[in-house]
């Protein structure tokens, strides 16, 4: 179970949704990025330790945006 998370990290995780809402639109190796950079954040912020399940796929993201930074 998850605690209810805090408003900045709820900002983070909209901010991540307009980024991935934006590549599918323009694809690029720099907001691919920028993607990776906000994944990194929400998995370092202080609620992510409240919650295992969304930990695992959030690494998950990172990995396969940190390819797609790549290419």
């Amino acid at each position: 179970m998850c605690l209810k998370a805090s408003s900045e990290f709820l900002q983070l995780e909209n901010w991540l949704i307009i980024l991935i809402t934006t590549y599918k639109e323009n694809p690029s190796s720099g907001l691919a990025k920028i993607i990776n950079y906000y994944l990194g954040r929400l998995l370092h912020h202080d609620d992510m330790n409240f919650c295992g399940e969304k930990r695992c796929d959030y690494l998950v993201m990172k990995k396969f945006w940190r390819w797609q930074a790549k290419h």
